[in-house]
């Protein structure tokens, strides 16, 4: 049947010529191709001014595997990105960069083992971390390249912010703690 133009396959005839692939290779494909396709979440780094802040993406990885996860962290700059691809495997919360963290929350949530919350894990680690770094207890990274190379121990952070929350009387807050030290423990 043509419609203006365009022939249209029957759902038989087009379920025939994809599935010329045998069922297995056709699962594999179809589940790599929905995995990469998904983005897990998206956060904002502070740009340098303070004005403006940087988008982030976080994706599967093409060679990601569910033993070998591979998150590809993309950075939006204006009308340019830059890409980065961060192992979750080799991710330590003790000594981590902002984008390590960011690809780590992101992978929590998307297999269920994050804090659960409406925005996702790393927006309950990015207020642990505004609140932290407004005590003087955390360096709040101003640049990409800062969020790229500085290192630092965000379950100390996270501990350390919990108990001022819990003495402050910030229940919430503190209970938000646990499950981030849940999320990112290792």
């Amino acid at each position: 049947m043509q419609i203006n133009g365009f022939e249209s396959i029957s759902n038989e005839r087009y379920n025939q010529r994809s599935n010329s692939v045998s069922p297995d290779k056709s699962f594999s494909l179809n589940e790599n191709i929905a995995k990469q396709e998904k983005i897990l979440g998206i956060g904002f780094l502070d740009a340098p001014t303070g004005n403006i802040s940087y988008g982030m993406r976080a994706e599967y990885a093409e060679d990601s595997t569910s033993d070998n996860p591979i998150i590809k962290v993309t950075i939006q700059k204006g009308y340019s990105e830059e890409t980065h691809y961060i192992n979750v495997n080799e991710v330590s919360s003790k000594e981590a960069t902002e984008i390590e963290m960011f690809a780590l929350c992101c992978y929590a949530d998307d297999i269920g083992k994050g804090t659960g919350g409406t925005f996702g894990t790393w927006q309950t680690l990015n207020y642990y971390r505004t609140n932290a770094s407004d005590n003087g207890n955390f360096h709040l990274t101003k640049s990409i390249d800062s969020c790229l190379s500085i290192r630092q121990n965000w379950l100390l952070m996270i501990e350390e912010m919990k108990a001022l929350y819990f003495k402050s009387g910030l229940y919430k807050q503190s209970f938000d703690g646990d499950l981030l030290l849940q999320s990112l423990g290792q």
